[in-house]
């Protein structure tokens, strides 16, 4: 239960962590920012069997805090309020969904909402700015309970005595029924929104599945309505089911419990292919469903991987605080090009095809998966790229081979430092400038050629035509820089 919510206020000496305002030229957009610290109680579940859960222990006080991003003329909005569960893997707050899709949300008049989804990362935001968020904490209810050994995989790698991750759940649930029920500390009660949408990254949209898995269908939780009116899940490493609280833990890697086999709102999942080749995705692939009772789509970007340099790297540039804090995101892979596949372009497409599922019905086209052989490997063409998934101009007329992983020294990989393959920053490989020319001739008929291809995706729904002239002349930049005149 939320029983207070405080503005923030911002001034030049104290900001939000990574603040948009500047960065992404919000004024300019007609956008603000204001950071919220939400003041509650919540309960600690416990599984009981499968994914069905029951309270551990009741009503434990927290601070939390949450970002927002809205128009400053609330009549601009779009209708849709964009909750992101914010990443947290990397021990600071990352968010994913806002830097892919930010350029989508400021357009088209959405809100965003963020929210801190666990507390390893406060103690990163409390290095920031100590006064900022000196209150923030989610004291663990029972910190005098020992932790229990670390199994094989416990999906809590940052565990700690004196917190507990398993506050959260009630968090987002107060969160939203807050956003619906619109009491007076409701921030948003100037704008009229109708849809609740969420979405997640990686880890958090684990974090998400495991919430439709044993909360968003409670009647408690649900309280007479829903919860959410729709999910966009992007990324998950569906290998590692999520814990409920950090006192379980899983002696071995359950894919079965990472997957949603029954959700009533539309559910749109979006797969780079790091996750469909690695991460077991092929043992938990589920058939496109328009069931009432499962209101399913997968959409599997090839080209992409987990992480590429627009999507983590462009956006925090040399920011002096992280580099301060010492967390400004780095590639470390052996390679001379990262992976800058645009996948920002076909999960915009992504969320514009959810918001038209939600209120109108109409469910998104299916799409062709990306072809896997029997272990589930992307099968690659004689180019050196997949096939089938969701496809842009710079697959149907490559310049450049674009791989899911990248060669690492051994600890460069945070999920498994023994390995020398990182497998969510890829690399890219470019043809040599003879092979362009034969394969195209000339620049000028490779933007003839990726004009029209664009044209076909924007048709199929692939990518927005808000969208078409950025990606048709990004993949014209990179058919240049590889030699292409």
């Amino acid at each position: 239960m939320i029983s207070r919510i405080d503005l923030i206020p911002t001034t030049e000496q104290s900001y939000p962590f990574v603040s948009a305002t500047d960065r992404c030229s919000l004024k300019a957009h007609g956008y603000e920012e204001k950071e919220y610290i939400m003041y509650g109680t919540a309960n600690v579940y416990q599984t009981i069997a499968g994914q069905q859960v029951g309270i551990r222990t009741k009503d434990a006080p927290y601070t939390n805090r949450f970002i927002v991003r809205a128009p400053t003329d609330s009549a601009r909005i779009s209708g849709n309020v964009i909750v992101e569960i914010i990443n947290p893997t990397s021990g600071m707050e990352i968010e994913r969904m806002w830097i892919i899709c930010h350029h989508h949300f400021l357009r088209r008049g959405d809100i965003y909402i963020g929210i801190t989804s666990k507390p390893n990362t406060i103690e990163v935001l409390k290095q920031f700015d100590a006064e900022r968020y000196g209150e923030l904490g989610w004291p663990n209810p029972t910190p005098d309970e020992p932790l229990p050994p670390e199994g094989e995989f416990t999906g809590l790698t940052d565990y700690r005595q004196y917190y507990e991750p398993g506050l959260f759940w009630d968090m987002l649930t107060d969160l939203a029924h807050m956003l619906r029920d619109r009491p007076a500390m409701n921030p948003l009660n100037a704008y009229a929104y109708r849809n609740l949408i969420l979405t997640a990254w990686s880890q958090s949209a684990s974090y998400m599945t495991r919430y439709i898995n044993s909360f968003a269908y409670r009647p408690e939780v649900r309280r007479g309505g829903r919860v959410f009116d729709g999910y966009l899940s992007c990324g998950a490493p569906r290998q590692y089911p999520v814990p409920v609280n950090q006192y379980e833990t899983y002696s071995v890697k359950d894919s079965q419990g990472n997957r949603v086999s029954h959700v009533e709102e539309p559910y749109l999942v979006v797969q780079t292919e790091s996750e469909n080749a690695e991460f077991t995705a092929y043992m938990t692939s589920k058939f496109d469903s328009d069931s009432p009772n499962f209101l399913y789509r997968v959409y599997e970007l090839a080209g992409a991987s987990h992480e590429t340099v627009q999507s983590y790297l462009d956006y925090y540039g040399a920011d002096p605080d992280l580099i301060r804090l010492g967390r400004l995101p780095r590639y470390s892979g052996k390679h001379d090009i990262p992976n800058r596949y645009p996948y920002r372009f076909p999960i915009a497409a992504a969320f514009e095809h959810l918001s038209r599922w939600i209120d109108t019905g109409m469910a998104p086209p299916v799409v062709e998966r990306i072809r896997t052989d029997g272990m589930g490997n992307n099968v690659r063409d004689a180019l050196g790229n997949s096939i089938g998934g969701v496809r842009t101009c710079l697959l149907d007329y490559p310049t450049a081979s674009y791989y899911y992983y990248s060669q690492v020294e051994k600890g460069q990989f945070f999920v498994d430092p023994q390995s020398e393959r990182d497998i969510l920053f890829g690399h890219e490989r470019s043809f040599p400038p003879e092979m362009l020319r034969f394969m195209y001739g000339s620049l000028e008929n490779y933007r003839r050629l990726v004009t029209r291809a664009t044209q076909e995706h924007v048709t199929r729904g692939y990518v927005l035509k808000e969208d078409a002239e950025e990606l048709i002349e990004l993949a014209v930049s990179y058919a240049r820089e590889r030699g292409l005149d």
